[in-house]
């Protein structure tokens, strides 16, 4: 953990036509190629591909909320987080 953690983070989720959601978050759980990763508030700077699945998170409030995806990339830094994910066509 970073010596800079506060209580939550700012998640930026976009796809290549949209902004699929953002705001400060407390835990996120994302799809990587072997399994499931868990970040939480200072987390250690990490890029990762990810694979299908769900990115799964908590909002400030305490709200579950989950985005499908079919893969996508993460960038990880102490305060904030951005997803850039593929979408399913439909």
């Amino acid at each position: 953990m970073s010596s800079e953690s506060s209580d939550f983070f700012e998640l930026k989720v976009i796809s290549p036509t949209r902004l699929l959601t953002e705001g400060r978050v407390t835990e996120l759980q994302v799809p990587g190629l072997d399994g499931y990763l868990g970040i939480w508030p200072g987390h250690r700077p990490l890029n990762a591909c990810l694979g299908p699945g769900e990115i799964i998170f908590k909002t400030i409030d305490n709200r579950e909320e989950r985005v499908t995806i079919k893969g996508g990339v993460i960038k990880v830094e102490p305060a904030k987080i951005l997803i850039m994910a593929d979408l399913e066509e439909k």
